[in-house]
This record gives C-alpha cells, sequence and structure tokens, in this order.
C-alpha cells in the first residue's frame, strides 16, 4: 500500500506527490507494515523513527512517542490534528503551519506562476508581514512558469507553499 491508497489527510491535499517519503521500501517504524513510506527523520521529539506509514500517521500514533511532524504559532482544537495526524510540510526548514479564519490552512502543493491569476493575486495570498517584509517581485519571478505536479518538479532554491482556507489562497515561501 503507498501514501494516499486509503487515507485522507484533511489538511494535507496530496501527500503522494508533496510529501517527504523514503527512496526504497522499509518497513514502517511503528507497526513493521512494509511499502513506501513518509520519511521522519526529520521529525522533532523526544524519540526517533525513521519512517510512518500513512495509516499509523494518521490515526496519532506520533502522540505517545513524543514525535512531531509539524509545528503550530496558535493552538486549537485541530492543533493535534496538525502536529501528529498531518505529513510534514516539503521545506528546508521549520515552517510555522499557517491558521486563518479560525483554523489552519489546507496545504494544497507547490507553488507556479499558473496557480495565480496574476501577480497581484500572487502577492495577495501572503500574510500583511510578508507583504511587508518580502520582496514579492522578486519571488513572483522565482515561481516555474510550468505546472508543480510533485516534489520533483518542485526542486528549486526558493519555494512558494500553496494553501487554501475558505476558498482563498494563501502562501509562504521558503528558501535552500
Amino acid at each position: 500500500m503507498s501514501i494516499g491508497d486509503s487515507v485522507v489527510f484533511k489538511y494535507f491535499r496530496d501527500p503522494e506527490n508533496f510529501a517527504f517519503k523514503i527512496d526504497s521500501e522499509s518497513t514502517c517504524s511503528i507497526c513493521d507494515k512494509s511499502g513506501i513510506w513518509l520519511d521522519a527523520e526529520g521529525y522533532s521529539g523526544i524519540n526517533e523513527i525513521k519512517c510512518i506509514c500513512d495509516e499509523c500517521l494518521s490515526v496519532g500514533k506520533l502522540l505517545p512517542l513524543e514525535i512531531s511532524a509539524n509545528q503550530v504559532d496558535i493552538e486549537s482544537k485541530n492543533s493535534d490534528e496538525i502536529i501528529y495526524r498531518t505529513p510534514a510540510l516539503p521545506s528546508w526548514q521549520d515552517q510555522v503551519w499557517p491558521y486563518l479564519d479560525g483554523d489552519y490552512c489546507v496545504f494544497e502543493k507547490l507553488a507556479s506562476k499558473l496557480d495565480f491569476l496574476d501577480k497581484n493575486q500572487f502577492k495577495q495570498s501572503f500574510s500583511d508581514i510578508d507583504q511587508k517584509t518580502s520582496d514579492l517581485d522578486w519571488l513572483w519571478d522565482m515561481l516555474p512558469d510550468t505546472i508543480v505536479s510533485n516534489l520533483e518538479d518542485g526542486n528549486y532554491d526558493v519555494s512558494v507553499y500553496l494553501f487554501s482556507r475558505n476558498d482563498k489562497k494563501h502562501c509562504t515561501w521558503d528558501a535552500n
């Protein structure tokens, strides 16, 4: 079984194509099921594991191990869902999961210019802080001109993470 065959993650749209996975078949560090699983070596916590299957992640098996897949700044009723039951964002550095309008955003994919109507929509998808402190014109120029279908397609020195919340786009970014 591979990622995405049976488990749907509430806050991560396409883990099959945009989650970090191990390179070759291995056993899940928790249940010993064999497959190409989520790479958990970058997860933080008291304990360490190599990989985790989508089923073990989705039911919260990281929580008793005190291992976090993601970080949040705002605690809410869904914090544990993001921290312990959602694949890690495919970023080079630690990223805080965006929270807007009373809930966390859904991670859609790595963005390209084709994910936006125009540069203005792209700029408006960033937080007020990012709009003031980031060079969004430069960031627009760094976006790929073709659709990013998976992590391999989006392997650039600068990545824009496309989220959605209430039918609105929200972006964060990261540089290698």
